[in-house]
């Protein structure tokens, strides 16, 4: 089976991705997720990585039943004759590769972060050596 871990690739990030906010963050989904991704996004005020990481469905819009949603639905999506409203696979696909390159990024820095600290702990503790020898008489 082929693992989809190989396509989630931290280093395509810019290096300062946690502080793009508003246009500059919706500029990278749609270079990095495309038009409908960040669409998708934008319409719900989801304005950087913090408010994506912590949205539960970023999907849930479509179950809103609102005229001014109507065209975005159906650039996006397909209405089911029973009325229920399902995304179409790419883009949903291009959300959930999104969302799994930022949590790994998160993931990532929290590593780096914790290695640091106990790195740094570690060198505080270090108690040099005496070079000095005391002779007795």
């Amino acid at each position: 089976m082929f693992q989809l871990d190989v396509l989630i690739d931290i280093s395509i990030l810019p290096s300062n991705i946690m502080a793009l906010r508003d246009d500059d963050f919706i500029d990278f989904v749609k270079e990095e997720a495309g038009h409908a991704t960040a669409a998708l996004l934008e319409i719900q005020g989801i304005n950087c990585v913090k408010s994506l990481l912590m949205t539960d469905n970023v999907y849930a819009i479509m179950d809103v039943k609102s005229k001014s949603l109507d065209g975005l639905k159906n650039k996006y999506g397909y209405m089911q004759d029973d009325g229920t409203f399902v995304i179409q696979p790419g883009v949903k696909g291009n959300i959930e590769y999104l969302i799994d390159l930022l949590k790994k990024k998160c993931i990532e820095d929290v590593k780096l972060a914790k290695s640091s600290k106990h790195n740094q702990s570690s060198s505080s503790l270090t108690i040099p050596k005496s070079t000095s020898t005391v002779t007795s008489n």
